[in-house]
């Protein structure tokens, strides 16, 4: 999954969390905390599902395109317990 692909479902993600009445400031101010669903492409072992997450997130975190074989479908928004 490319870059642009999932920025595009963050952003349909964020807004209509907006639009049934989310703040984009909470958000921003991190009063909400962010819970990224994915799909992989195969039935892979837990192991390789855990590796596969894990360099999902480096790769988000970098802007950088998913690795091959798992693919980001939803972004939940929760309150954060700790604010």
């Amino acid at each position: 999954m490319t870059y642009d692909e999932y920025k595009m479902i963050i952003s349909h993600c964020v807004e209509d969390y907006c639009n049934k009445g989310g703040s984009l400031l909470k958000i921003a101010l991190n009063i909400y905390d962010k819970e990224y669903i994915f799909e992989y492409d195969e039935d892979y072992t837990e192991d390789y599902k855990k590796y596969l997450l894990d360099k999902a997130y480096k790769a988000m975190e970098k802007g950088k395109d998913l690795p091959r074989g798992i693919r980001l479908s939803k972004v939940n928004f929760k309150r954060n317990r700790k604010k």
